[in-house]
């Protein structure tokens, strides 16, 4: 069986996307995948119960881009030693080096890019990458990787399905700035709590990060607003069913998420990345039909925006509507599906290239 090395950064955004094609390979039967660990604390979280084989990275964390040409020459003894058939980069510059070391190699490569705006790392590598796969269409793309691309979503983890918006008289809203949240959300919005003029006619579940839930919670609580308040997102998937409102950040994985079931949500995209594609995923969105994106960090606006949002059930269902539109809850097995065409393996339904993968590969990336 083929050996597929996944290699990227370590926060949720890369690794949970990783996990999902990880084990849509291992059921399609494509290919053995295993995972290069860096040693980082989410990458342990997570990681430790996957039941993905690790193999540990032969070099140490941080550095900029001269540690990450220098880690090209150990990745390549790294492939010889585990017999690595193909690679496919998550993302971020932890999977630079696999995946120069693969083009060295001449092993497939393959790049998932979850944003609407390619990384930098992701960038080199799409120039001799086999195929990317890309969770919408990017903002700007060039002729060569129009060719090589396919907008197939973005993988997501098993319980992300599409579903109605809950029948319910008193609507949820879920706040989270990740799965660990956020302080800057946390602030902003616990400033908002005290200008709702119907603090009773939702409820929340706020996602707050460790250590902060009893002062979180005492200020909704201030505020006459019911609240659930959990340090840590343990089940997005029921957390966002169970929701008919999201406020968040706008990730490449958190939009799939929301996308996958078919949430409408409140965007505020974290500001201080260079490239800001957390703002150009939730513009996606907003123009779409599917999100409102918060532009100012105003505590009062954003009540506002909340309150009218609960208040029209009509626009919520519109919006889940168009955010299902947006969705590919299936993303992992048509990747997987595809990386099999690739790699001339059958899948599991002993199917050689299935018409699906077919027409994805033939897929373009509309500018």
């Amino acid at each position: 069986m083929k050996r597929i090395l996944l290699s990227g950064g370590g926060t949720g955004g890369h690794l949970f996307p990783g996990i999902a094609l990880a084990k849509a390979l291992t059921e399609l039967k494509v290919g053995y995948p295993l995972f290069l660990d860096h040693g980082k604390p989410m990458e342990q979280r997570v990681l430790k119960d996957a039941g993905i084989e690790r193999v540990r990275a032969p070099w140490g964390g941080g550095g900029g881009r001269m540690a990450a040409l220098a880690r090209v020459l150990p990745a390549l003894g790294l492939l010889k030693r585990e017999r690595i058939d193909a690679v496919v980069a998550l993302g971020a510059q932890p999977g630079f080096a696999p995946g120069m070391a693969a083009l060295v190699h001449r092993r497939p490569l393959f790049v998932l890019e979850q944003n609407r705006v390619i990384g930098l790392a992701n960038r080199f590598l799409t120039r001799g990458a086999r195929k990317v796969f890309l969770s919408c269409p990017l903002e700007r793309s060039s002729r060569l990787l129009r060719s090589r691309s396919a907008v197939l979503g973005c993988p997501v983890r098993t319980g992300f399905r599409p579903t109605e918006l809950p029948r319910t008289t008193k609507p949820e809203l879920l706040i989270f700035g990740g799965s660990q949240g956020s302080s800057d959300v946390n602030e902003v919005v616990l400033a908002a709590a005290g200008h709702f003029h119907q603090p009773d006619c939702f409820r929340v579940h706020h996602i707050c990060g460790p250590g902060n839930e009893s002062g979180i919670a005492e200020t909704w609580r201030e505020a006459g607003v019911e609240a659930r308040v959990s340090p840590f997102l343990d089940d997005p998937a029921t957390a966002l069913i169970c929701s008919s409102l999201v406020l968040g950040r706008s990730g490449g994985s958190t939009i799939a998420e929301l996308s996958a079931v078919g949430r409408p949500a409140l965007l505020w995209p974290y500001p201080h990345h260079r490239d800001q594609h957390q703002l150009k995923n939730a513009r996606f969105l907003e123009q779409n039909g599917a999100a409102l994106v918060v532009s100012r960090e105003d505590p009062r606006e954003i009540a506002v925006l909340i309150e009218n949002l609960v208040r029209d059930v009509r626009k919520l269902e519109e919006m889940a509507r168009c955010s299902r539109e947006l969705g590919h809850p299936d993303a992992a097995y048509r990747i997987a599906e595809m990386i099999g065409v690739h790699l001339g393996v059958e899948t599991s339904a002993g199917t050689t290239p299935t018409t699906s993968a077919i027409k994805a590969s033939n897929e373009e990336v509309m500018t």
